[in-house]
């Protein structure tokens, strides 16, 4: 009897691509604030009296709704995305989204 290829729990698949796609608007939202100074920042502070609460809480909101929305939305077990995958998906978007910010930073200063 052979072990069937393991499987992702449709929760599991959407929340792990949310996380993927937080990590990368993250290191978006920072070059944003940094880019406009006189609009999203100041804008960021009146929403909650500091741009980082702000910043923390969109990044939290996109996770979440995005999590719940692709975990509900997929009617098939995990996309059909190998088991396998998901980390290699996740551990990408976080250097895109290290990278991002880092890369700004070096050619901004």
């Amino acid at each position: 009897m052979e072990n069937p290829k393991p499987t992702l729990s449709r929760s599991t698949v959407g929340f792990g691509l949310s996380l993927a796609v937080s990590a990368i608007f993250n290191g978006l939202l920072v070059i944003a604030k940094e880019l406009s100074p006189n609009r999203v920042l100041p804008w960021m502070r009146n929403l909650t009296g500091h741009h980082w609460t702000t910043h923390c809480l969109l990044v939290l909101v996109v996770f979440i709704v995005l999590g719940l929305f692709l975990a509900r939305g997929n009617r098939s077990a995990g996309f059909g995305l190998p088991a396998g995958k998901l980390p290699a998906i996740i551990v990408s978007a976080t250097l895109i989204g290290i990278l991002t910010i880092a890369g700004f930073y070096l050619i901004v200063g």
